[in-house]
């Protein structure tokens, strides 16, 4: 493990997404791995579990209900600049934008094994 790295079963994710479908897919996938996993069903509560909780990384999609995943991550970014968050989507952003709030961007659909990857870099 490297310096700093937190071992999975100590590792907290907050989820957001207004889909219970993909909520459910991406606690399924995240505590396969051994995360301890939090969900939030809209922007809003996820906003208030994100001031709240000590998550070592919070992902959120892009259509939430409430204010949206973008928006989310930018208001979590200017309260908890080092807190990393990444958006989660089916839109294609290519190259994570200059204007992005987020640490990383996934789009969907992708493989267990990049978001494996994904997951595992920002939380180490």
């Amino acid at each position: 493990m490297e310096n700093g790295a937190v071992p999975k079963a100590q590792a907290r994710i907050l989820v957001v997404a207004q889909n219970p479908d993909t909520l459910e897919v991406l606690r399924a996938m995240l505590s396969s791995r051994g995360y301890q996993v939090t969900t939030a069903e809209d922007a809003l509560d996820g906003l208030q579990r994100a001031r709240a909780g000590n998550f070592h990384l919070i992902l959120t999609d892009l259509s939430t209900a409430g204010i949206s995943g973008w928006e989310l991550g930018r208001i979590i970014k200017e309260t908890l600049p080092s807190q990393p968050v990444a958006l989660v989507t089916g839109w294609e952003f290519g190259a994570r934008p200059d204007h992005s709030p987020f640490d990383a961007i996934i789009s969907k659909p992708f493989s267990f094994e990049e978001f494996r990857g994904l997951v595992d870099s920002l939380v180490s």
